[in-house]
C-alpha cells in the first residue's frame, strides 16, 4: 500500500491497535474490523470501537464464515435515538452496479473491475431509518442494494471510506480519502502549499516541458476536431447510403411486389443487361412475364424473366406459369430461337440469407432447368451486383456465368463463383 501512494505526515505500520495511543493520530487505514460486538452476553450485546476522532479508510474483508457482519454502528445528532448497527453482507448473487454520477473515471473503473471479478457481491446494506446527522454516500450499488464502496459521516466521528477488497490499486481512493479529509479538518491533513505548484516558480526544465505539454495539447484539440468532423461527416453520408439502399438494391433482400421487381430491372441493367420493362406494356388484366432480358454480348440470347418475392418458400406452380408464359410468346412472336425463362426469386424474406431454406426440390429444378430454364435467388444477384460495383471490370463475366447458367444459382453459388473469380484474378497478378 505504500508504494501505491505517498502518505502526508507521519506513517506507522501497526499490527495492533493497542500498540499506540490513538489520541496521537488523526488516520486510519486497515483491512480488519475497527467495530467489533461482543456477543457473549445474548442478553446485552456490547460493542468496541477504535477512537472517534479517526479518520478511517476501510478495506472490506474478501469473506466471512457467515453471510452477516458489523461495519460501524453509528449515533445521530438526537440523543434520544438509538444507535444503529451497519451490517455488512456477504454472498449477494449478480454482477451488476450503479456508480455514482460525476465520478472519477480512474475509480468507476475500479469498481466496474471489482464487481465483475466477483461471483457474487458484498458490502453494506441498509436496512431501516439512519439517525438524523448521519449520512452514507454511496458509490457504488449492487444487487438488492448491496452498497459496495462509499463514505459514512456522523456527528462528532471521523469520516469513514470503504471500498472492495478486489479493488487491484488502493493509491488513488486513499489519495481521493485524504483530499476529502483534508477539506473537513485542513489544519489535521495540510496538503502541498499553491504556490508550490505554481508555473512562476517552475525550474527551466519544468517549463519547457509544461510548454511542450501546451503544444502536445493544442496539436491534439485540433486533431481531434477534425476528427470528429469527419466521423459526423461519415455518419451522416452512411446514414444516406443506408436510405438509398433499403430503397433500392437491397429490397432484393427483403423486397416484395413493385419494390422487388424495380430492384431486379435496376440490377439487372447495372450489370449490363438490356431489360425490357413488359409491366408497362401489358393491359392491366393481361400481364405475362414481368421483364424480357437481352444481352449484348450475344445478340441471340432472349429470357423471359419473372420476379417474386415471398414470406415463406417458393411454390413449384410458379415455374408452370413461366412456361405458358414462353409458349405464348412463341405462338406470337415466332422466334427462330425459343426463350430461356428466369424466375428471380426472393423468399423467406425475414430470415438472415445465410440461414434461408433449400430452393424446391431437385425432381421440381430438373424439369425447368431442361426447358433452358434458371431459378435466380435475388440474393445471389445482390451479391453479385455487389462485386461488380468493386470491379466493374468483371461485368461481361457476371452476364456470361448467368447466361450459361440452368436450374438454380442461389447464394453459395453466387459466393463460389465470386471467390473462384477472385482467386483467379490474384494468381494472374
Amino acid at each position: 500500500m505504500q508504494q501505491e501512494v505517498d502518505l502526508p505526515g507521519t506513517v506507522k505500520v501497526i499490527t495492533d491497535l493497542g500498540s499506540v495511543d490513538q489520541a496521537e493520530w488523526d488516520a486510519l487505514i486497515l483491512n480488519s474490523a475497527y467495530q467489533k460486538a461482543d456477543m457473549s452476553n445474548v442478553f446485552s450485546i456490547s460493542y468496541s470501537r477504535v477512537a472517534e476522532h479517526l479518520h478511517i479508510f476501510k478495506v472490506l474483508p474478501e469473506g466471512h464464515y457467515a453471510n452477516h457482519g458489523v461495519l460501524d454502528r453509528v449515533s445521530g445528532l438526537n440523543s434520544a435515538e438509538d444507535d444503529v448497527t451497519l451490517t455488512l453482507r456477504w454472498k449477494i448473487p449478480g454482477q451488476e452496479i450503479s456508480i455514482q454520477q460525476g465520478f472519477c473515471q480512474e475509480l468507476r473503473t475500479s469498481l466496474t473491475e471489482a464487481a465483475e471479478s466477483r461471483d457474487t457481491q458484498s458490502g453494506l446494506i441498509i436496512d431501516g431509518e439512519l439517525p438524523v446527522g448521519v449520512v452514507v454516500d454511496s458509490f457504488a450499488i449492487g444487487p438488492q442494494g448491496v452498497i459496495l464502496a462509499g463514505t459514512i459521516t456522523a456527528p462528532k466521528r471521523g469520516e469513514v471510506w470503504f471500498v472492495p477488497s478486489e479493488v487491484r490499486t488502493l493509491g488513488p481512493w486513499i489519495n481521493a480519502a485524504f483530499a476529502s479529509w483534508r477539506r473537513l479538518e485542513p489544519k489535521k491533513f495540510p496538503g502541498v502549499p499553491d504556490w508550490w505548484a505554481s508555473p512562476e516558480w517552475y525550474s527551466a526544465a519544468e517549463s519547457a516541458i509544461a510548454l511542450r505539454l501546451v503544444e502536445e495539447n493544442e496539436t491534439f484539440e485540433r486533431a481531434k476536431a477534425k476528427f470528429e468532423a469527419a466521423r459526423v461527416q461519415l455518419e451522416s453520408e452512411l446514414d444516406k447510403a443506408r436510405e438509398e439502399a433499403a430503397a433500392g438494391s437491397r429490397q432484393l433482400l427483403r423486397g416484395q411486389d413493385d419494390a422487388l421487381q424495380d430492384a431486379v430491372r435496376d440490377a439487372l441493367e447495372d450489370l449490363g443487361f438490356g431489360v425490357r420493362d413488359m409491366d408497362l406494356e401489358w393491359e392491366d388484366k393481361e400481364r405475362r412475364e414481368d421483364f424480357r432480358i437481352t444481352d449484348p454480348d450475344d445478340p441471340q440470347w432472349l429470357v423471359l424473366g419473372d420476379a417474386t418475392g415471398v414470406s415463406g418458400n417458393a411454390k413449384g406452380g410458379k415455374l408452370t406459369v413461366l412456361q405458358g408464359y414462353v409458349t405464348k410468346y412463341v405462338f406470337e412472336e415466332k422466334p427462330d430461337i425459343i426463350p430461356g425463362m428466369w424466375y428471380l426469386l426472393n423468399r423467406e424474406i425475414d430470415k438472415d440469407p445465410n440461414v434461408r431454406s433449400t430452393i424446391l426440390r431437385t425432381d421440381e429444378i430438373e424439369p425447368f432447368a431442361a426447358q433452358q430454364g434458371l431459378i435466380l435467388d435475388t440474393t445471389a444477384l445482390y451479391v453479385l451486383l455487389r462485386h461488380a460495383h468493386d470491379l466493374p471490370e468483371d461485368k461481361p463475366a457476371i452476364r456470361q456465368f448467368l447466361r450459361m447458367s440452368i436450374g438454380l444459382v442461389a447464394l453459395p453459388n453466387a459466393t463460389a463463383w465470386i471467390k473462384a473469380r477472385t482467386s483467379v484474378a490474384i494468381a494472374s497478378e
